[in-house]
């Protein structure tokens, strides 16, 4: 889902901590990747049913959550990891969507 990773990378880019306000307050009004406030629950959810999909069987959750204080949180080992696949993403867009980089020889 194209929204629960815009917020991966969002959550990533504030260091791998963020509050539910932060990240709504952030989306609602996004040129690109705007998440009215109906569905920001939703999306950060829909994070969690990806790594399952995706994940090694018994790996612990990507995005933990305090729901006390609605904060969100990304284990500080991954935020280096995200960091990194979010730079190759913009690098290398195609890698994403499975395109090829260039004409095939």
């Amino acid at each position: 889902m194209p929204g629960a990773l815009a917020v991966l990378r969002r959550i990533t880019e504030l260091g791998g901590t963020a509050s539910y306000d932060d990240v709504q307050q952030y989306f609602v009004h996004h040129p690109t990747n705007p998440i009215p406030h109906s569905r920001i629950g939703g999306t950060l959810t829909s994070i969690k049913a990806a790594q399952r999909g995706v994940g090694p069987d018994g790996a612990g959750p990507l995005l933990q959550r305090d729901e006390r204080a609605r904060r969100y949180r990304v284990d500080d080992a991954l935020v280096a990891a995200l960091q990194r696949a979010f730079a190759l993403a913009d690098a290398r867009p195609d890698l994403l969507r499975g395109e090829p980089a260039g004409p095939a020889a």
